[in-house]
């Protein structure tokens, strides 16, 4: 396994950590000062099409124990789920990256909907510890063994940090399909988040960027429509909702 930089997204949080990053329990500790005692852990059991996954995480009703937003799913990775299981031809044969893939329910969904190569990727390395947790849980290691043209894998990518050297390493014409569920929820992590998504993003005309999201954290369609255009992405915006909305991106053709 390639190393990893020790990073938790909020150690402000429970901090009885030993500074081990191979804790045997990927599930975090239990808050013994909480006023709190029930059991925090939840399995999660999603069906979205023809695929079922089950998860595990925290109860996102257990804020004090969430050192990192990726130990819970939300609302807006299952919206992206949807749309992957609507619109399998965006991902079959794709090579494939979730940007903060917390429990990693939407790259197990690309997988199974015939993603050629899906890398989830989150910077925090106890969510990177139970997502693949999860993964293991979901896929056919069989499978995975003699199909090596389908392959997925967990692995850490903090945004904006040594992005070209990953992608020699793992993609080396970078990524056909670039996504992200409910990643969007603070206003001052929008423009890395998108710099992120471009630089792993193939030149190739039918590549895109997909970012679903709820409106949380001063992160408006404005907000969000004006860093796509910093960044030279066009776009089309999927539903009409006012809580949440998703958004295929693509580079803008050039005159």
């Amino acid at each position: 396994m390639d190393e990893e930089e020790r990073w938790i997204e909020d150690e402000s949080v429970n901090s009885e950590d030993d500074g081990d990053d191979k804790d045997e329990n990927p599930m975090g500790s239990f808050d013994l000062f909480s006023t709190d005692k029930k059991d925090p852990k939840d399995e999660f059991q999603l069906t979205v099409g023809n695929v079922t996954v089950k998860l595990n995480g925290i109860k996102a009703r257990y804020p004090h124990l969430l050192q990192s937003t990726g130990m819970t799913l939300w609302k807006g990775s299952e919206k992206l789920c949807q749309f992957l299981c609507d619109n399998p031809n965006v991902i079959r044969d794709k090579n494939v990256i979730e940007l903060g893939a917390g429990l990693g329910l939407c790259g197990i969904v690309a997988h199974k909907q015939g993603a050629r190569q899906v890398i989830l990727t989150d910077g925090d390395t106890k969510t990177l510890g139970n997502m693949r947790s999860n993964v293991a849980a979901n896929i056919d290691r069989a499978l995975q063994v003699s199909n090596v043209e389908s392959l997925i894998i967990c692995k850490q990518l903090l945004w904006g940090k040594n992005i070209d050297s990953f992608c020699d390493k793992w993609a080396p014409e970078k990524f056909d399909v670039v996504m992200g569920g409910d990643i969007a929820y603070a206003q001052d992590s929008l423009p890395i988040l998108f710099e992120t998504a471009v630089q792993l993003l193939s030149s190739k005309s039918r590549s895109c960027f997909i970012l679903s999201f709820v409106f949380r954290g001063g992160v408006t369609i404005q907000s969000i429509q004006e860093c796509a255009e910093r960044n030279k992405l066009c776009w089309e915006k999927i539903g009409d909702g006012d809580q949440e909305a998703l958004y295929v991106f693509h580079r803008a053709a050039t005159a």
